[in-house]
């Protein structure tokens, strides 16, 4: 009777580490959006050594510089304990922008606003891993939102470098002032909506400085 029952928690505990390693193994594309990446800013970079201006010469260096300092640390945490879905879904999402500005070069417009917003979510993860006590990446920081004026707004948002693209990407979990969710580190467009009244949406730099794990932010209530 002892044998069996030792024989039965062995198999459960096997199940309990074998669910556990089939967790961990999971990669959501990180690899895949590592190369891309990579392959997006030296795709750019002929484009851009070509420009005559001087600000967007100076954002792309800065931009590709973090980059290759980020995903170096990343491909490190990604090995000790896999990023989250959430987490990489921010990156291919930066990814499909410097490809889409790859594509649309010309008739882009705004290329140093855009590889700018890029490179503050990027610094903002960056600084993230830095500031935490065992350099993890996937630690979220809580974003709580009130109305300057009055309450009963839902709040939406997309990530910064999305702000020409008509898409809502986010939207919390209940109107102000009681909305809040968890978001991952980087560079973030927030607005108030109800009914027919749009807010403005607002750049917001999320950080993880180590000691909060909490930002409020109090948006302008529209008209």
């Amino acid at each position: 009777m002892n044998n069996l029952k030792y024989y039965i928690l062995v198999f459960f505990i096997s199940i309990c580490f074998s669910n556990c390693g089939g967790y961990g193994s999971i990669d959501y594309g990180f690899s895949e959006t590592s190369v891309n990446t990579q392959k997006a800013l030296t795709n750019l970079s002929t484009k851009i050594s070509t420009s005559e201006d001087p600000m967007l010469i100076q954002t792309y260096n800065k931009l590709e510089k973090t980059s290759n300092e980020l995903f170096l640390i990343l491909e490190d945490c990604h090995k000790k304990y896999k990023l989250t879905k959430n987490y990489i879904t921010t990156l291919q999402e930066a990814q499909k922008a410097l490809e889409r500005l790859h594509q649309n070069f010309a008739s882009t417009s705004d290329k140093t606003l855009l590889l700018e917003a890029i490179y503050l979510d990027y610094h903002a993860k960056l600084q993230s891993i830095v500031s935490s006590p065992q350099n993890d990446a996937n630690s979220t920081i809580r974003v709580t939102i009130d109305s300057s004026k009055e309450d009963g707004f839902f709040v939406f948002g997309k990530l910064s470098y999305e702000e020409k693209l008509p898409i809502k990407r986010f939207r919390f979990n209940k109107p102000t002032h009681d909305a809040f969710q968890d978001f991952v580190p980087g560079y973030y467009l927030f607005w108030l909506e109800k009914e027919d009244r749009i807010g403005t949406p607002e750049l917001h730099l999320i950080i993880n400085n180590g000691t909060e794990a909490e930002k409020k932010l109090v948006l302008e209530t529209p008209k």
